[in-house]
């Protein structure tokens, strides 16, 4: 009779695992896949350092900082290259740098001057109803508190960046509840996020959120965790079934065509909706979850492009460049890798790392990388410039890669949670509870150990 036993080896699970280890509980992580952390992976080639997932973390709070630190990773730690500053967002075909003062905002071309006046506006206009506010959508909250040109051309690349979803169907409340907690606090989002700022310097909460990674790549992380492990790691292993025996988690898990079976006190489930819904659970917990919705996790391809930088006319001086969907690339945006970070290309060359696919283009799932290719390449000639083809090239498929919180995530939620209240010992984390970001899940396993401390 173990303490826990913690279905899924992504980052959520990894985290709950190892802070429960260190707290003295016997556990062990049930992983399908042959390596820890899920899509957190970083891989080397030709001189080049790519990440088939997460490109990088933002640090959420002192905590992760801290914990980066307790793996002994803090001399491995990136901070993002400084000339890297700006962000870019392309408008009628070209990339047009996001304001960062308030000049900036006066000039740029990225917005017309009804748009800039929407802006300006936003501390003046009505809130809605708490009951309303529950389940509007962002692209709803967006117009209604800055009009349509900065929903077009801000927050519809940005949600395509950080979901591949769509404004329109994500939940305000669930995909970014801190704009929401905004309004609520302060009447409008600027208002609120002064109030915020002003609570947290007067408590001595304020933290200077900064986007990080790693010298190997992001995916040293997880192979750290998996290293202090050891043998609790069950690599290669699907779990099957699960049954709840005199106050007991009874697991059943597959590894190499051999049936594996064990039992805790407590079941931390970390896996994507789809994969929970997939096991055969007992009676009472199989009825409710077959009931739920199902969470609508869009393909996404990542393709690591290299080049030698005179192939390439704009200055790469940024994070990136995201494509609103009124624009005509296909693209869902394109990082600049090698600008983030030192070490991701041999001297001389740089690299890319574009997305395809999401919820705008879900006919790109099905197309080979050998069409993927020419569309990217296409797409970045007009972008920046880029002339001739790559010299190194990886595509990365993730036919589920991001669970959207749209109305069905609510529903999903509550349904999660009753079953914890009616079953002790069941707990429920990662990316389809407590956040999509790699900090979030970090969080996620942190609070799932703590609950079974």
């Amino acid at each position: 009779m173990q303490d826990a036993i913690i279905l899924g080896g992504g980052i959520s699970g990894l985290t709950a695992a190892y802070l429960a280890q260190q707290g003295g509980l016997d556990i062990s992580v049930i992983e399908k896949a042959s390596h820890p952390g899920g899509p957190i992976t970083s891989c080397q080639k030709d001189g080049y350092l790519f990440e088939r997932g997460p490109n990088s973390l933002l640090l959420p709070d002192p905590w992760v900082e801290s914990f980066i630190a307790e793996l002994g990773l803090q001399d491995q730690l990136q901070e993002t290259n400084p000339v890297a500053n700006k962000r870019y967002i392309v408008k009628k075909g070209r990339p047009v740098a996001v304001p960062t003062s308030p000049l900036q905002a006066v000039t740029t071309p990225l917005f017309s001057l009804k748009g800039k006046l929407g802006f300006l506006l936003e501390p003046f206009r009505k809130q809605i109803s708490e009951r309303a506010g529950r389940t509007e959508t962002v692209a709803s909250f967006v117009q209604r508190r800055m009009g349509k040109d900065f929903l077009d051309y801000a927050i519809d690349p940005f949600v395509s960046g950080v979901y591949a979803g769509d404004p329109h169907k994500l939940i305000l409340e669930q995909a970014f509840p801190i704009m929401r907690g905004f309004e609520r606090e302060g009447g409008s989002i600027i208002r609120g996020a002064i109030k915020h700022k002003k609570r947290q310097k007067r408590e001595g909460t304020a933290y200077k959120k900064r986007s990080i990674s790693f010298r190997e790549g992001l995916g040293v992380l997880p192979k750290t965790i998996g290293r202090k492990l050891g043998n609790r790691l069950w690599l290669n292993s699907e779990a099957v079934a699960v049954n709840r025996v005199d106050e007991a988690w009874q697991v059943t898990w597959k590894r190499d065509g051999e049936n594996f079976e064990g039992f805790a006190k407590n079941l931390i489930v970390c896996l994507p909706s789809y994969a929970i819904k997939r096991i055969a659970w007992s009676k009472g917990i199989s009825e409710p979850l077959k009931a739920s919705p199902n969470l609508e996790y869009p393909p996404v391809h990542s393709l690591a492009l290299g080049f030698r930088r005179e192939q390439i006319a704009h200055p790469l001086d940024g994070f990136g460049v995201l494509v609103p969907s009124k624009e005509s690339p296909t693209i869902l945006g394109a990082l600049f890798s090698s600008s983030l970070y030192e070490g991701r290309a041999p001297q001389g060359h740089c690299l890319l790392t574009v997305m395809m696919g999401g919820i705008r283009h879900p006919e790109f799932a099905s197309l080979s990388p050998e069409k993927l290719l020419p569309i990217a390449l296409g797409d970045l000639r007009s972008l920046v410039g880029l002339e001739g083809e790559p010299s190194f090239y990886h595509c990365s498929s993730w036919p589920r890669a991001i669970p959207q919180y749209t109305r069905d995530f609510a529903p999903w939620k509550e349904t999660l949670h009753s079953l914890e209240d009616e079953y002790p010992g069941l707990h429920f984390g990662g990316n389809c509870v407590d956040g999509i970001a790699m900090g979030a899940s970090i969080l996620s396993g942190k609070r799932l150990a703590e609950t079974v401390s």
